[in-house]
């Protein structure tokens, strides 16, 4: 791993506790953060585990479960930042999101998925009265699009409606892929009126142009930005798209295929399954690159459309994780709020070693 440079060395006096140090993501943010002189403390429920990645970053570490709240305010006592990578979060953010509010800590997240973000959303005045931000997606999902539709929005302020897509080819984690197993079961949905309204899975399918002339096919799936978007960029209805394989097989299977997620037992098989998929390797992640791409439209129809391309989905999110502490450790806000509403709306253009690629802006009258 290569030294940072002298921009790089943002070392800040913010302690930072990163929960879920042994996972995958967990792994590659601490070594970003230990890379970058950030001063972190390991944490996780698993002792061995935790004590090992503590180990071999040569950091502190404290290990608690999530369904120990006394456990979990004792170890943020002396806690500035929360940087949350244990998913899914449907099941982990709330007991931290919790704590953080008890303590007086910042809390940052990695999720991708919408109703996490609405949740989190939902203690915007908890989060004010406590002095402390609440800023879920600080990662692939969702920065690269939830900057799109800021600089979309400020190309058309009227925008009320928003088609959003990322591409992340390279591989999942299996964190990734637990998240999307529990998405396929509860089912796709989109934003219409402000309100989320069930749909089925690749109900529709796009071709997208992103930068170097590059085209994607991309189907519907519930992503952050159907919270995100309508938060940064006041959106009343949002699609959001990935590059699914099979999209029209999925579509037609949807209703078959949640029945027999429904069944008991089956979802949590296919959960141990996960464990024999590889995870992106180090080559991987440096030879894939990740792209996001955004379409607003406005009430008359006008409509604008914005793409960028960035680093490998998981070397990305470590990066602007780090950068997220980094941010809010220089300049603490307080709220719940989206990454762009948080640190900026060219928060991505600070993120060291990452060198976005954006496509031509498109506009239709």
């Amino acid at each position: 791993m290569s030294e940072p440079t002298t921009a790089e060395r943002d070392t800040i006096r913010t302690t930072v506790l990163v929960y879920g140090i042994y996972g995958y993501t967990g792994l590659l943010v601490g070594w970003e953060a230990v890379r970058r002189d950030v001063d972190i403390i390991a944490a996780g429920r698993d002792r061995v585990r935790t004590e090992a990645a503590a180990r071999d970053l040569g950091v502190q570490f404290r290990v608690v479960a999530l369904d120990d709240a006394e456990g979990l305010d004792a170890a943020l006592a002396d806690i500035d930042i929360v940087a949350h990578c244990a998913g899914p979060y449907e099941r982990t953010s709330a007991p931290m999101v919790d704590a953080c509010l008890r303590t007086g800590t910042h809390y940052l997240d990695l999720t991708g998925e919408a109703d996490v973000f609405e949740a989190v959303y939902a203690r915007d005045s908890d989060a004010r009265r406590a002095g402390v931000a609440l800023v879920p997606g600080v990662g692939f999902d969702v920065v690269p699009t939830d900057h799109l539709a800021a600089v979309a929005k400020q190309a058309l302020p009227e925008a009320i409606t928003g088609d959003i897509a990322m591409v992340s080819p390279g591989g999942f984690s299996r964190g990734t892929l637990s998240t999307a197993l529990l998405g396929m079961a509860a089912g796709n949905k989109i934003r219409v009126s402000g309100e989320f309204e069930p749909v089925a899975h690749s109900h529709r399918i796009l071709t997208i142009d992103l930068p170097g002339s590059k085209k994607a096919t991309v189907a519907s799936t519930p992503l952050g930005d159907l919270a995100s978007a309508a938060r940064t960029a006041g959106l009343q209805n949002v699609t959001t798209f990935t590059a699914l394989p099979g999209a029209t097989l999925l579509r037609r299977l949807d209703r078959p295929m949640r029945r027999l997620l429904s069944v008991r037992g089956v979802g949590d098989a296919l959960e141990k399954l996960l464990a024999f998929v590889p995870v992106p390797s180090e080559a991987t992640r440096g030879r894939t690159r990740s792209a996001g791409w955004v379409r607003l439209t406005d009430g008359s129809g006008r409509s604008v459309e914005r793409s960028i391309e960035v680093d490998n989905t998981y070397a990305f999110t470590a990066k602007s994780m780090v950068q997220a502490m980094i941010a809010l450790a220089e300049s603490p806000v307080t709220g719940a709020l989206t990454p762009s509403t948080a640190f900026g709306v060219d928060f991505i253009d600070t993120i060291p070693g990452v060198t976005p690629v954006r496509g031509t802006a498109a506009e239709v009258g």
